[in-house]
């Protein structure tokens, strides 16, 4: 269970909490009317694509039980991703990592056979996994293959960073690293750690493993503390840009880093967790509030993230 901020940080006025978060800035920030852009996986490549933000490719997709007649051709590889086109937490994903005589292998290791992945795509498409229990279309996407500068601070999985951008501006970041425990899933609420991401640097500088600080992988030994994120500038000039795309003025930004293509959007999320704060051993309030009083009319995705870095190397202070 993740601890609550006031634990943490005590009475301090820095940090926002989830009914700050929800009235002042996704309340405020975030139409209703523009939700379902990032509610819906597919509408959200489509727009990502328009500003040219990559990806994961997408080869197939399914929206009604009758087209699942040609699942069989869809699936016929080693490496692939299931997805609900609306859901949330990691829901309805099963992420395939090989292929045996009797079907393929999850990332857990298990095998699982063709009826039961039509039967799992049935379940998408009836709205099992959706944020609203209605239908969504299931889709295939490529497998990430993880990056190497990462490899010594990460179990077997994905990581992936998660960015909060404000107004276009990228205001506090972290990497969630998968463990044993959190059986190879970017999921801090499963086991995965998060570590701070310095916004000027790109480089790690504070983690936890379940709201407590660590310093060491548990799974790995490698440690957790100045850990240089590759791509890193590429990384903060895509979570502006997305902005540009969905219109969310608080939205949350995860990116993976594939070893061949590097950064690519896995989702954007129109209610990000507060445990970023956590990660970081910092509260948004401040970040939040000098951005708000700036003039960002007409300001380029890349002017935003260098207002970013600035700001960073001066603790957010307004000059």
């Amino acid at each position: 269970m993740i601890t609550p901020l006031s634990r943490l940080f005590g009475k301090n006025k820095e940090v926002v909490g989830i009914n700050a978060r929800n009235i002042g800035y996704i309340f405020a920030e975030n139409p209703r009317k523009l939700l379902s852009l990032v509610d819906d996986k597919l509408k959200t490549k489509e727009l990502l694509e328009s500003v040219s933000i990559p990806f994961p490719g997408v080869y197939g997709v399914f929206s009604e039980i009758h087209e699942l007649r040609n699942l069989e051709k869809v699936i016929d590889r080693d490496e692939f991703v299931i997805k609900p086109s609306s859901g949330a937490g990691g829901r309805g994903i099963v992420v395939i990592k090989g292929r045996v005589d009797r079907g393929w292998v999850k990332s857990s290791g298990k095998t699982i056979s063709l009826a039961e992945i039509r039967k799992h795509c049935s379940e998408v498409l009836e709205g099992v996994y959706s944020l609203d229990g209605n239908p969504t279309p299931v889709f295939f996407e490529s497998l990430i293959k993880s990056h190497h500068a990462l490899a010594e601070v990460s179990f077997e999985g994905v990581p992936d960073v998660r960015i909060i951008s404000y107004r276009g501006v990228p205001v506090m970041a972290m990497v969630r690293l998968p463990t044993r425990e959190s059986s190879g899933k970017a999921n801090l609420h499963q086991g995965a750690l998060g570590a701070g991401i310095r916004i000027s640097g790109g480089h790690t500088i504070h983690a936890i493993r379940k709201d407590k600080p660590v310093h060491t992988h548990p799974d790995t030994g490698s440690t957790l503390i100045g850990v240089e994120i590759p791509f890193w500038d590429e990384i903060l000039e895509i979570s502006s840009k997305s902005y540009d795309a969905v219109g969310l003025g608080y939205l949350g930004v995860d990116v993976a880093i594939d070893e061949e293509t590097g950064p690519l959007v896995l989702e954007l999320n129109a209610r990000p967790g507060l445990s970023i704060q956590n990660a970081n051993q910092c509260g948004l309030a401040r970040r939040l509030e000098v951005i708000e009083a700036m003039d960002l009319e007409n300001v380029s995705s890349a002017e935003r993230v260098a207002i970013a870095v600035e700001l960073d190397t001066k603790d957010w202070v307004a000059v």
